[in-house]
């Protein structure tokens, strides 16, 4: 059977058909990849990456990511299928031919660019949520077909479900740190729209500090960070929850959480970003989505990662029914915070696959 599919490197265009490709396998699931300008992402990134894309046009993208520093691992991304396996070995086939000519020894994916952008596929069944802000979401056999292609997870992450029910044990858990929470050098900054641009740069700093020794972690430019970092996105942080914690003696920031409703539910147009004051207002269901939370190397150690769940158990009872901890790597020592209660587990991985030499 004969397959056809065009190789095409990027010159500044994505393919005519990129739009219309990735949207027919979400057609009928009830769920779809939040809003991310590939466009946008391929002008800013292929300065420092070479790109190419393989389609036929119609039931299968893919793009291959290959860092003009070289290194071990290349990457794959964009990718979106109707199924068809045989399309996709081809398309792999051509990945890896065009990893191993550059001399990368491993392919990893989906990763667009860097974990700051969209990564990892959502694994086994759709859990109650269905879908939270910038989760990864794809059609069900995709895991499998990776799989399939010769692909193994590589690294492992979860999001836990707190139903409104248990929430009650986590503050009977956590009554002594609460105590503690504003007896420690600490100045809380209650991250607003305004703060955000205040401290936008020492923000980036912290971020970059913080998550920099991930595995998969690639550094972005603050050109890039703001693709999707910026004011719009403050104005979707729940300002009761998200906090900066900065070091008194040091003037230092060491510690920050970002969290914000789960928008989801009120179905807004793509192109519309969340903004707290108008929409919470507007939710049925008050999910408290649980994001990007983290403590400075220099100030781990500390228990600070307690002391942010703490901060935003203060006024959680108030504005919100459950929470979903988000995206937590499955060796991450915040899930201890986890250990001893009842949650709805959904699971994701990030895939690899050696690329042969020959």
């Amino acid at each position: 059977m004969s397959v056809f599919l065009d190789r095409l490197p990027y010159t500044g265009e994505l393919p005519a058909s990129f739009d219309t490709v990735g949207r027919q396998p979400y057609a009928g699931l009830g769920y779809a990849p939040d809003d991310e300008s590939a466009a946008e992402l391929c002008a800013q990134l292929a300065a420092t990456h070479d790109i190419v894309f393989y389609t036929d046009h119609w039931n299968m993208r893919l793009a291959g990511l290959f860092p003009k520093a070289g290194g071990e691992v290349a990457y794959f991304g964009f990718w979106e299928t109707s199924g068809a396996l045989l399309l996709n070995q081809v398309a792999f086939d051509q990945l890896y031919q065009d990893a191993a000519a550059r001399g990368f020894r491993v392919v990893q994916g989906p990763l667009h660019f860097s974990t700051y952008f969209r990564y990892r596929l959502r694994l086994g069944a759709v859990p109650s949520w269905r879908q939270f802000n910038r989760e990864p979401v794809n059609p069900p056999y995709y895991p499998g077909m990776l799989e399939e292609l010769g692909f193994q997870p590589a690294l492992t992450f979860e999001s836990h479900h707190l139903l409104a029910q248990d929430v009650p044990l986590v503050y009977e858990q956590q009554r002594t740190v609460q105590e503690q929470l504003h007896q420690l050098p600490f100045e809380f900054i209650a991250l607003t729209p305004p703060v955000w641009d205040e401290l936008e740069d020492e923000i980036f700093e912290l971020i970059q500090q913080i998550f920099g020794q991930n595995p998969a972690y690639r550094a972005v430019s603050k050109a890039q960070f703001r693709v999707l970092y910026n004011h719009a996105y403050a104005e979707g942080l729940c300002p009761h929850a998200s906090v900066l914690f900065r070091h008194q003696p040091s003037g230092r920031l060491a510690a920050l959480s970002l969290c914000q409703p789960n928008y989801h539910a009120l179905g807004r147009a793509i192109s519309e970003h969340p903004v707290y004051a108008r929409d919470y207002p507007r939710l049925t269901t008050r999910t408290l989505l649980a994001k990007t939370v983290g403590v400075h190397p220099d100030f781990q150690g500390q228990g600070l990662q307690a002391l942010l769940a703490a901060y935003a158990m203060q006024e959680f009872r108030a504005h919100y029914d459950d929470v979903i901890f988000c995206l937590m790597r499955r060796d991450n020592r915040s899930l201890r915070f986890l250990k001893n209660l009842p949650t709805e587990v959904a699971h994701y991985a990030l895939f690899e696959r050696e690329v042969s030499s020959e």
